[in-house]
């Protein structure tokens, strides 16, 4: 193994003292052992930074941050400190197979020095580790339109970035409490082309449970789908009439979903704008029509908990 490592894994953590060891365990296990693994501690009060301390391995570094900061600054924090000429992410509830990285390193290089990341496809599963769904989409080389209409990576755990490439775009975006890393992904996609491999090496945690992940509040998600369509609103209307309206639809659906009637209507007057024929237009309905009754069930439910 070099002085200098060929990959850097950075694992943000936040109170996650009870998987933080499996998670590591799967770093550690990969057959590519040029690695350097920086777990960023986000300010946790359980005894996260004790089970880090417990491995030996020279390759682990606990970083800890002086306050709660957040996802994205923790991720910073690990870019900033990482030394390899890849950076790979790992979020602490999420795991790696062990020949992960060695097949995503491989595909970048034969993909050639204009590919500056590799995703792989992701296992989802429960809190007993029971599969819920499988994520696999069929997608590489130049993303860019396809990023703006949804983010088909999906997650951080599954993610492997070229670090000067990640330097040159100044890493995450602070400001976004969710969506943070279809921001990142949409910067990146502007500027490289983009391994896919074709193989579920990622187990990603759909929890019910965590109430640590962002994704499961519904008002911080519809922010950062608002930050996104407003950071990028150039980049959307430059987009083909067709490509556009597929986007917002993605975007429509998800207003819908978290009861966001507003943001919904906004949605569907652009998607009409942009020259929705009536199928699409029906669709508009049914999806405004959904927003209004899930915001209502919202408000009874708020009503019966005060």
């Amino acid at each position: 193994m070099s002085t200098v490592p060929l990959v850097s894994v950075v694992i943000p953590t936040y109170n996650r003292g009870h998987c933080i060891g499996a998670c590591l365990d799967s770093a550690l296990a990969q057959t590519l052992g040029d690695i350097e693994i920086i777990v960023v501690d986000d300010c946790s009060s359980d005894d996260t930074a004790a089970r880090v301390a417990a491995y030996t391995d020279p390759r682990v570094t606990y970083l800890a941050q002086p306050s709660n900061q957040g996802g994205a600054a923790a991720r910073n924090a690990g870019i900033r400190r990482a030394r390899g000429e890849f950076v790979a992410f790992l979020d602490s509830d999420d795991l790696w197979l062990p020949e992960k990285l060695a097949r995503q390193i491989d595909g970048m290089r034969q993909a050639g020095p204009d590919c500056g990341l590799s995703y792989t496809w992701l296992r989802c599963v429960d809190d007993e580790g029971n599969q819920t769904m499988l994520i696999n989409p069929d997608v590489d080389g130049d993303c860019f339109e396809r990023i703006l209409v949804s983010n088909f990576i999906g997650s951080f755990s599954n993610l492997v970035v070229r670090r000067a490439l990640l330097v040159e775009e100044g890493g995450l975006d602070e400001n976004f409490r969710s969506c943070q890393d279809w921001d990142l992904l949409i910067r990146l996609c502007r500027r490289a082309r983009v391994h896919c491999l074709r193989e579920y090496a990622t187990l990603y945690l759909q929890s019910v449970t965590d109430k640590v992940r962002i994704s499961t509040n519904p008002r911080s998600v519809v922010q950062g789908h608002r930050r996104i369509l407003d950071k990028f609103a150039a980049d959307y209307a430059a987009l083909p009439a067709p490509v556009r309206r597929q986007a917002y639809e993605v975007f429509m659906a998800l207003f819908a979903h978290s009861g966001s009637v507003s943001d919904a209507l906004n949605m569907g007057w652009k998607r009409a704008g942009s020259g929705a024929g009536p199928a699409e237009l029906g669709r508009c309905a049914h999806l405004i029509a959904r927003a209004s009754r899930r915001k209502f069930n919202q408000q009874l439910a708020a009503r019966r908990a005060a």
